[in-house]
C-alpha cells in the first residue's frame, strides 16, 4: 500500500492495493494500442476518498486498475454500462464509472466524452491532460455523465407560449420571456441545491405549448420542446503525483442549450445548469492557455405567429457553451408572417437567454412582444468547480469558470 502524505493531511484519503508486481507504474504498456491498454491483474485496485469542506462534501471511489493509458484518439464511454465503442472501459460496480490506471495522459489529440447516469471519476498515480474531457450536455444529444436527472425543484413551469426557465446548480437560471403580452406565463422559481457529493446540474424546463393558461395549476403541459439537460460530473484524483492540465486541456461540464418553439404558440425551451468539475492532488498544475469550465446552457427562441395566413418561422435553438467565458448563444426568436427579415439576435422578441457566465439579466428569456408570440427559454445556472490540493487553483476567469472553491 502507498499513499500521499500530502493528500491525507488535507483530509482525504487516496491509497493503492497491489497483489501484482510492474515495473514502472508511470509508463504506458508499450506492447498495447497506443489508445486503449488491456487490464492488468483484477486484484490491482486504486481508491480514493473525500470528506472535508463546510458544508461537507462527500464522496468515495473504488476499482480495479487496467494499464496505464495513453489517449490520443477520440474515446466516448457509456458510464450506464461502463462500456465504449473504442474498447476503454470503467468498473460500474458503484454509482460512479471509475477509470483506474497507474497514469492517465490525454495527448493534445485525445478526446474522452461521457454520457450516462453515473458520473465519471479518474483515478491515477499521475493525470497529463493536453487534450479534451467532455462531461458536458449537448444540445439534441444524451446528457453528459452524472447530469441530474431527478430531485431538481423547477418552480413554476411555462403556460401558454411562455419561455422555459434555465436549470439551477449552484447558481439561479434565468426565468423564462412571457408569451406576448400575456404576464405570468414563463417558467420561474426554482432554486439552487448544496454541492455536497459529485453530481451534475440540472435542467431546464420546457416551453409552453399553448394548453394552459396564466393562473393554471403548475402541471406539465406536454410541450414539444424539452429543456436543456444539465451538465455532468467529473473527478480527477491524481497522487502522489501532480495533476497536469497542459495548454490545450479543456475541461467542460457544461448545460445543453434549450429547444426552439418548434410550433406556433410554443415557447422556447430552458438550458441547462453547469455540472462539477472535481479536481484532487497534492499538486495542480494549470496551465494559462487550459480551459475548464462548467458553464449554464442558453435557451431556445419562442415560435413566432401565423398572421392573416402570412406564415410564421419557429423558434430556434441556442448553441452550447464553448469556453470559460462563454453562455453559449441564444436562439433567436421566431419570425411571423408579417415581418419580412429576422430581427437581430441577442436582445429580440422571443430570443433565449444566455448560460452563465452571462450576469442574470442576460440571463432571462426574452417576452414575445405581441399577443400570441412565444417568449424565450432562460439560460442556465453555474456549475461548480471544486478543488481538493494544498493551495488553490491558480486561474482567472479568462480559463476556469465558475471561480473554482477549495474545499478545506
Amino acid at each position: 500500500m502507498r499513499a500521499a502524505c500530502a493528500v491525507l493531511l488535507i483530509g482525504c484519503g487516496f491509497q493503492s492495493h497491489s497483489t501484482a508486481t510492474t515495473s514502472s507504474d508511470a509508463m504506458p504498456d508499450s506492447t498495447s494500442p497506443p489508445d486503449v491498454a488491456p487490464p492488468t491483474d483484477g486484484d490491482t485496485m486504486l481508491c480514493s476518498s473525500i470528506m472535508m469542506g463546510n458544508p461537507l462534501f462527500t464522496v468515495s471511489a473504488c476499482a480495479p486498475t487496467i494499464s496505464s493509458i495513453m489517449l490520443s484518439s477520440s474515446v466516448t464511454i457509456d458510464t450506464d454500462t461502463g462500456t465504449s465503442p473504442q474498447g476503454l472501459t470503467c468498473a460500474t460496480t458503484g454509482p460512479i464509472c471509475v477509470l483506474a490506471a497507474p497514469s492517465i495522459t490525454i495527448t493534445a489529440t485525445g478526446k474522452l466524452a461521457a454520457h450516462g447516469t453515473r458520473p465519471l471519476a479518474l483515478l491515477a498515480h499521475a493525470i497529463t491532460v493536453r487534450g479534451t474531457i467532455d462531461v458536458a450536455s449537448h444540445y439534441n444529444a444524451a446528457p453528459g455523465a452524472g447530469a441530474r436527472l431527478g430531485g431538481c425543484t423547477f418552480g413554476s413551469l411555462a403556460k401558454g407560449a411562455g419561455g422555459g426557465r434555465g436549470g439551477h446548480a449552484d447558481g439561479d437560471g434565468g426565468p423564462g420571456g412571457n408569451e406576448g403580452l400575456a404576464p405570468g406565463t414563463g417558467g420561474h422559481g426554482g432554486g439552487t441545491f448544496v454541492i455536497d457529493t459529485l453530481l451534475g446540474g440540472c435542467g431546464g424546463t420546457h416551453g409552453g405549448d399553448g394548453s394552459l393558461l396564466a393562473g393554471s395549476p403548475d402541471v406539465s403541459d406536454g410541450g414539444a420542446t424539452t429543456g436543456g439537460a444539465g451538465g455532468g460530473a467529473l473527478w480527477l484524483a491524481s497522487d502522489p503525483g501532480p495533476l497536469i492540465l497542459g495548454p490545450g486541456a479543456i475541461i467542460n461540464a457544461s448545460g445543453a442549450a434549450g429547444a426552439g418553439g418548434s410550433a406556433q404558440g410554443h415557447g422556447g425551451a430552458g438550458g441547462g445548469a453547469g455540472g462539477l468539475i472535481l479536481l484532487q492532488a497534492a499538486t495542480i498544475q494549470l496551465d494559462p492557455a487550459a480551459a475548464i469550465f462548467a458553464n449554464g446552457g442558453p435557451g431556445g427562441g419562442g415560435a413566432g405567429i401565423n398572421q392573416a395566413g402570412t406564415g410564421y418561422i419557429g423558434g430556434q435553438p441556442g448553441t452550447d457553451p464553448d469556453g470559460p467565458a462563454s453562455g453559449g448563444t441564444s436562439g433567436p426568436g421566431g419570425v411571423d408572417g408579417l415581418l419580412l427579415a429576422p430581427p437581430a439576435a441577442g436582445t429580440s422578441p422571443g430570443d433565449g437567454g444566455l448560460g452563465y457566465p452571462s450576469p442574470s439579466v442576460a440571463r432571462t428569456g426574452q417576452p414575445g412582444g405581441i399577443a400570441g408570440r412565444g417568449g424565450g427559454g432562460g439560460g442556465g445556472g453555474a456549475g461548480a468547480i471544486r478543488v481538493v490540493s494544498t493551495a488553490d487553483l491558480p486561474g482567472t476567469s479568462t480559463n476556469i469558470s465558475p471561480p473554482p472553491l477549495r474545499l478545506q
